[in-house]
């Protein structure tokens, strides 16, 4: 875990001591929200064209997918290579066992085929199926069922609808899209006002009682081996991420939560902009903890996605000269600034930076995901990377400065 500090929109540090990369965590309680927080393990499998695609940039994981077509799929991916397998936490909500599927894992799978119109016309996708399993407790994992039959039947690129109608219980299997990837999609239910054919965003939705749980925390994905990818960095199975739907925020660590519903007051006041004296703000039957570790607003009946983006960022060599983080889509300006961490002050829930050195300013450009930095610490000290992110529609802007004023954009000058 990368450390992330309190009270700062869109806040995501990397630390540099010397000549090493070196994270370290500074902060108790994560932003909550329905995305993975954590890679407990990652072991890649076979791939043609070493190292498997993106696995040293894992934080991918940790946001909504990627943009997509039905056509094209994704490349916000992880790929696990033939025979992998990841194990994936989420620290700050717990998926909890709901009415109908509780949490959606997507793939960058897409239609060979041209997308369909109607329920009847054929069409196929390139699939490359994974198996997927869920845990409380990290120890005992729990898979979803599946026709082994099914699977081995799989020995093409591209499989057709009748194959895939017997392929549930796996993901990679249900092409994903841009649009809203919080509402479930049954494959098997046409829906003529989608543009893939499905409702929302694709991915591979599944209901924790299909495997007799009420709660889990971990989820464990392998790649069967199947050898059907086109050879390269990227074969194998291609995680673009997992997204809860039924979630309750993770318990607080001592922080005060007045109205009880699974929030601090603090975060309430200073990230999501609900009322710290009232457990459901936006009057919906839902109270604000549960709607923010779905990724539902707080303080708005919408079923549009809301989260506070928290971006894992990446130093990608001893010399850090380029940094990287989680890609949340194109469409935002950021800022990317570096500072001492020395100069680093806690004032209760914030956290006032110092001086600091504008890396990008009000950048638009995230194709990349890089920034250049040439200045590598002193031996024994260290630095600390923040990214400002304006996520478009969320009504937060830049969210609040370390004074807890709210932040405006840029003008020339990143802090």
């Amino acid at each position: 875990m990368l450390p992330r500090f309190p009270g700062l929109f869109a806040a995501a540090t990397a630390i540099v001591c010397g000549a090493a990369f070196a994270p370290a965590e500074l902060s108790a309680q994560p932003v909550t929200d329905c995305f993975a927080d954590r890679v407990v393990s990652l072991r890649a499998g076979f791939v043609s064209a070493p190292p498997a695609f993106n696995t040293w940039q894992t934080g991918i994981l940790f946001g909504p997918p990627g943009a997509a077509t039905p056509t094209t799929g994704s490349l916000s991916v992880v790929s696990l290579g033939r025979g992998g397998e990841i194990v994936l936490e989420f620290t700050d909500n717990v998926i909890v066992d709901g009415p109908g599927p509780d949490f959606i894992v997507f793939e960058n799978a897409f239609f060979c085929s041209a997308v369909p119109i109607s329920a009847t016309d054929p069409w196929s996708v390139f699939a490359e199926p994974g198996i997927i399993a869920v845990s409380d407790d990290g120890v005992e994992f729990r898979t979803f069922p599946y026709d082994t039959a099914a699977l081995s039947s799989v020995v093409s690129q591209c499989s057709d609808r009748t194959l895939l109608a017997r392929l549930g219980g796996l993901i990679g299997i249900t092409p994903s899209f841009t649009g809203n990837y919080t509402v479930p999609d049954d494959p098997l239910v046409f829906d003529p006002a989608a543009p893939g054919g499905v409702s929302g965003h694709g991915g591979d939705a599944f209901d924790l009682a299909a495997v007799g749980l009420a709660t889990a925390r971990f989820m464990r994905i392998t790649d069967p081996d199947l050898g059907i990818s086109l050879a390269g960095a990227s074969e194998g199975l291609d995680l673009d991420g997992a997204v809860a739907i039924h979630s309750r925020p993770a318990p607080l660590s001592g922080r005060p939560d007045g109205d009880a519903d699974g929030l601090a007051d603090d975060d309430e006041r200073l990230l999501y902009g609900s009322d710290p004296a009232d457990a459901d703000t936006d009057g919906d039957g839902l109270d604000d903890g549960a709607e923010v570790a779905s990724c539902r607003s707080p303080v708005s009946q919408s079923s549009e996605p809301f989260f506070v983006p928290a971006i894992d960022l990446a130093v990608t060599d001893a010399a850090s000269t380029v940094l990287r983080w989680s890609d949340l889509g194109g469409g935002v300006t950021y800022d990317a600034v570096r500072g001492d961490t020395r100069a680093l002050r806690s004032s209760g829930a914030l956290v006032d930076l110092g001086v600091v050195t504008c890396l990008e300013n009000d950048s638009i450009d995230l194709t990349t995901r890089t920034v250049p930095d040439t200045t590598v610490p002193l031996p024994g000290r260290a630095h600390f990377y923040l990214v400002r992110q304006n996520p478009p529609g969320s009504g937060l802007g830049y969210g609040l400065s370390a004074a807890g004023e709210p932040r405006a954009a840029a003008s020339g000058d990143c802090p």
